[in-house]
């Protein structure tokens, strides 16, 4: 017994001695975040591109990283930044959300009615209402803009963060392990009794089931004193977001007799790409400050191909669809026709809209 204890000790104090090492202090790379987020917000486009590619090219490699965790990443980024955000300037938060937020997303809204051509009435009204308002996976179990199931969470927890500001960290920890809790009850009910996926989820329940990361990010950006165990924190959350799934494909594979060498050799594929994501969304995160600077050049690029993100994020269904429409189904060109209709709508609605602001 005292043996483990003092392996345990001095394993404790290893870990400890690293996550010294890797937090570290100075001042945050927003570029390598911005790289981060498109990196994500491109792993989500290669998920769905199979689905209207002729054939997947590179995409059936990028959609092993798994979209669901970028999507994990981008929670954790966006808690972190907004808690950063709302430190620095707590004075016209909400204004500022809703200007970073609306013009791109109005202009997504558009571009969907346009490439679907919905007949308008009273109905698809009340739809379009909905989620401008941002109750789209509350009052519906689906959104307009297919992707904007997220960002309609993202809008619920921007809400929440003054609110989130006043609470001790004791609070936020809580709230944190409950909503991961839920979400592992959750993952295991969609294997058990077949729930919907996040997509398809209404009454708000996302805010229970997906929070927990955000959250995590934003104590990530509150609490500087408590750095080492909010790191500690994530990396735990994670680790156990993979283990749930193993468990969940191993016990699917044992219950219909598929533990053939060719379906455990992907599963493992796949899983091992789905941590090398979760990884590195960790490792930018967390050892943000000892990633080196980019020169001014390459800072300018990754800046633009940051602000593209939000609305590759949103846009990019309704482009898959729009080149459908029109016979195209090379992944190249959806490839181009995707980051060119982002490009655009950063430009004009975002950029110019900022420009406008200031």
């Amino acid at each position: 017994m005292l043996t483990i204890t003092i392996r345990y000790s001095s394993t404790r104090s290893r870990i400890s001695a690293i996550f010294d090492k890797v937090i570290g202090e100075g001042p945050t790379n927003w570029p390598v975040l911005a790289l981060a987020r498109f990196l994500l917000s491109f792993i989500v486009v290669a998920a769905h591109c199979p689905e209207f590619a002729g054939t997947p090219g590179p995409f059936a490699w990028l959609n092993r990283f798994g979209a669901f965790n970028a999507i994990l990443g981008f929670l954790l980024i966006s808690g972190l930044s907004i808690g950063k955000s709302i430190q620095q300037d707590p004075q016209g938060y909400h204004r500022r959300r809703a200007q970073r937020i609306y013009p791109v997303y109005l202009a997504s809204i558009a571009l969907q009615y346009v490439v679907l051509q919905e007949a308008f009435g009273w109905k698809l009204l009340l739809v379009l209402l909905a989620n401008i308002f941002f109750l789209n996976q509350v009052v519906t179990d689906t959104s307009y803009v297919g992707p904007a199931w997220t960002l309609a969470l993202e809008v619920w927890l921007y809400a929440l963060a003054p609110f989130f500001l006043r609470l001790p960290f004791k609070v936020l920890l809580a709230l944190t392990l409950v909503s991961f809790s839920s979400y592992l009850a959750y993952t295991c009910a969609r294997t058990l009794v077949h729930a919907p996926y996040y997509a398809g989820v209404s009454y708000g329940l996302n805010l229970v089931f997906l929070s927990f990361i955000w959250v995590a990010g934003f104590m990530l950006a509150l609490f500087k004193e408590k750095q080492k165990k909010i790191s500690f924190l994530i990396a735990a959350l994670l680790f156990m977001h993979c283990a749930c799934t193993f468990a969940i494909q191993l016990a699917f594979r044992v219950k219909n007799n598929q533990l053939s060498t060719t379906n455990i050799e992907e599963d493992l594929t796949d899983f091992t790409m789905e941590a090398i994501c979760l990884g590195l969304v960790y490792y930018v995160v967390i050892a943000n400050r000892h990633i080196p600077p980019f020169s001014a050049v390459t800072k300018r690029v990754v800046n633009l191909l940051g602000n593209i993100s939000y609305p590759l994020y949103l846009s990019h269904l309704t482009v898959l669809i729009l080149c459908r429409n029109l016979g195209v189904h090379h992944w190249a060109v959806l490839t181009v026709s995707c980051l060119v209709v982002a490009a655009l709508i950063y430009w004009v609605f975002d950029f110019y809209s900022k420009k406008r602001v200031a």
